[in-house]
């Protein structure tokens, strides 16, 4: 599976789960700081940071479709 298509897999369907995790209150200021800058909502930048990590380790996913 190429870049193009696990991205469009991953981020094209409708966001129905969410992804609960604990973080300091720094941790999260930092985010938000981050996001701020980007002109992004934190959740748009969390996405893209998990999005990274899919693209970075898309040899797991070759075969899946």
């Amino acid at each position: 599976m190429d870049e193009q298509e696990l991205r469009k897999r991953v981020l094209g369907a409708k966001k129905t789960e969410r992804i609960i995790f604990a973080a300091t209150p720094e941790m999260k200021e930092t985010l938000e700081t981050i996001a701020q800058e980007k002109c992004v909502s934190l959740s748009a930048l969390l996405t893209s940071l998990a999005v990274e990590e899919v693209l970075a380790n898309k040899e797991l996913f070759d075969g899946e479709e």
